[in-house]
């Protein structure tokens, strides 16, 4: 990201802009935060990772390309997706600021680092994994194609990488705020600087020299909010929908392990879900 960034501005919140910019690709907060501003934020503030819940779909797609092998876990928390890796016959790292939760994936057999990601990859310069999976970061760091082209550096050949990330300004979302008249509620200042759609994860993971191989969305909450139900203002209909979703998936895995990975990835095509999972692989175009 840099002062050459330029494109529509879609909102101004706190004396920044939210612009999908032409320069990079996607859409980003715009002047960036200071180092020292995001340092502060995130000391006070931010105090743990977002779990992913798709543990079981990451597992049963990773085994179209490889049935096991290495994989690192970047900000693993409580280490409860490597738990499927590792019953599968992964070796598996993690990373994991949280003392709490580093202490608990550890106390799984999980080999867990309680340092920050520039920390261990100085650390560990040349070791390589046929996995990585990131959940839930591009959204929070300044500069996410650096970020992305450190971790294709430590990727074994023809690795994987995973993101997991929300799904911003996506169809479901951008038809309630107009339905209702109102300003994009999922923008966050200064804790998510980048907000990601279809388009612009694949124009990223592009420009880092990756190449898309499958996709994913997660179930779209947003459904709910435009069927009546409002859980964003009231949090415990919110948790009553997660539960209802969280049953269904359930019930799917259990009929057929296979089905809810179809579903979710007819709905990546459409741009449609609450969140995205798309499994990359370093691009052989040059």
């Amino acid at each position: 990201m840099s002062t050459d960034c330029h494109g529509d501005v879609l909102l101004t919140k706190e004396g920044h802009q939210i612009i999908n910019c032409e320069r990079c690709g996607y859409i980003h907060v715009f002047p960036l935060y200071s180092e020292e501003e995001l340092e502060i934020f995130y000391e006070n503030v931010y105090a743990e990772s977002t779990p992913s819940y798709l543990w079981h779909e990451k597992v049963y797609n990773i085994r179209k390309w490889k049935k096991n092998g290495t994989i690192l876990d970047i900000g693993c928390w409580e280490g409860n997706q490597l738990e499927f890796f590792q019953k599968d016959g992964w070796q598996c790292v993690g990373i994991e600021l949280n003392k709490k939760a580093a202490t608990i994936a550890a106390s799984k057999g999980i080999e867990v680092y309680q340092i920050s990601i520039r920390q261990f990859f100085d650390k560990f310069p040349q070791r390589k994994w046929d996995v990585i999976n990131a959940a839930y970061i591009l959204e929070h760091i300044p500069d996410p194609v650096g970020f992305l082209v450190r971790l294709k550096n430590n990727l074994e050949p023809k690795g994987i990488i995973i993101v997991e990330l929300p799904n911003e300004f996506n169809p479901f979302q951008l038809a309630y705020i107009k339905e209702y008249k109102l300003l994009p509620y999922w923008i966050a200042l200064p804790d998510h600087l980048n907000y990601f759609d279809k388009r612009g994860i694949e124009n990223l993971l592009q420009r880092a020299g990756f190449e898309v191989i499958h996709g994913e969305t997660s179930f779209p909450m947003e459904m709910f909010l435009l069927m009546g139900d409002n859980y964003l203002q009231d949090r415990s209909l919110g948790k009553h929908c997660f539960g209802k979703v969280v049953e269904m998936e359930r019930i799917l895995r259990q009929y057929d392990p296979g089905l809810l990975s179809e579903l979710y990835a007819s709905l990546y095509r459409c741009g449609i879900g609450r969140s995205m999972v798309i499994y990359a692989q370093v691009s052989d175009r040059r």
